[in-house]
């Protein structure tokens, strides 16, 4: 299922709020979810209905650091295979590098970018749009808490970063939950820490149940992306992309490890083109940005050489021009006070 989680990542949701006294059945009737408890472990749950719940529960619990707070209460078998899998990893290293691999397992719900220099290693997160600010904060503080239990003393962060801004005093209370600064308002939710960290070696190492584990998984995997068209994970990583600049078929292919032909000839037998998610990435973009920043800037974000071309395809999708789209904006704005 396109932008969805395992049951296990669900459900630990739930047992979380029943310990802050939060009755399971009311929590699934609040997001028209009743029929969660006749799935089988096999079946995925959407974004929609996770998303939901996190923000049900900020308000349930009174707590706008809902997720964060549920993020430190995060276990391995909230993970499933991914967690038990981590756990055998021998450093921190290796494990990043297995949940980059098999993150898609836990959570489709947004795309991870590991870099690093000599000095400073760092994890970015770009959720997909449909994610809450809650699901970004659980995902962030569960990283740093899994870190904690699996090397089994505390070593904060260099920083934490998020693209949400928040008020000073939530700043502070996110500083002490994650014990180093936190920011707000930035380009990417990230969490930056020392280069050798990366080498920090863990406390259940076994080489031979991790080979077993990597095996599960990549089966795992196999079977979600079986499940998942090609368009839709074409249309998944449009979605977490900061910009539409250089998106073409052959990077895109890369990024799928898949070539470009295969890629295409996927997409041919779903009857979709490349170029045709690109169109529906900048139309859906386009509503949300359009008036918020100058039309020229608009057309980079976008990934148009020229203003000229955004004019064009705007004057397609909405048989008008962006200027002519502002003023009956503006109008309607204008009409409903």
């Amino acid at each position: 299922m396109k932008n969805s989680t395992s049951i296990s990542y669900f459900s630990g949701v739930l047992t979380f709020l029943e310990q802050q006294g939060v009755n399971r059945e009311d929590a699934l009737n609040a997001i028209n979810f009743t029929e969660f408890d006749s799935y089988d472990d096999s079946q995925r749950v959407s974004l929609s209905h996770y998303s939901d719940l996190l923000d049900y529960g900020k308000v349930a619990c009174d707590n706008p650091l809902f997720g964060c707070y549920l993020g430190t209460d995060i276990h391995s078998a909230d993970y499933g295979v991914l967690g038990f899998l981590i756990e055998s990893c021998e450093n921190l290293g290796n494990a990043i590098n297995d949940l980059l691999k098999f993150d898609r397992i836990v959570a489709n719900i947004g795309n991870c970018v590991f870099s690093h220099n000599l000095e400073q290693a760092s994890i970015a997160w770009t959720p997909h749009n449909q994610c809450s600010e809650q699901v970004v904060l659980r995902n962030m503080a569960a990283w740093c808490t899994t870190t904690t239990q699996l090397i089994g003393y505390t070593l904060p962060p260099t920083s934490v970063s998020f693209v949400h801004c928040y008020p000073k005093e939530l700043l502070v209370k996110l500083s002490k939950l994650f014990n180093c600064p936190v920011y707000g308002g930035a380009k990417v939710n990230k969490i930056d820490f020392p280069f050798e960290f990366l080498n920090l070696e863990f406390r259940n190492d076994n080489p031979q149940i991790h080979q077993a584990l990597m095996a599960l998984s990549q089966e795992q995997l196999s079977k979600l992306n079986d499940n998942d068209l090609a368009k839709n994970r074409v249309a998944d990583l449009l979605s977490t992309k900061i910009d539409l600049n250089n998106c073409t078929l052959i990077r895109f292919a890369a990024a799928l490890h898949l070539s470009p032909r295969t890629l295409q000839r996927q997409l041919k037998a779903e009857q979709q083109q490349f170029g045709e998610l690109l169109d529906s990435e900048r139309q859906r973009r386009v509503i949300a940005l359009i008036g918020k920043m100058p039309l020229g800037d608009l057309s980079q974000q976008l990934g148009f050489n020229e203003q000229s071309s955004l004019n064009r395809a705007f004057k397609r999708w909405f048989n008008c021009t962006p200027k002519q789209y502002l003023v009956k904006q503006d109008a309607g704005k204008r009409a409903a006070l």
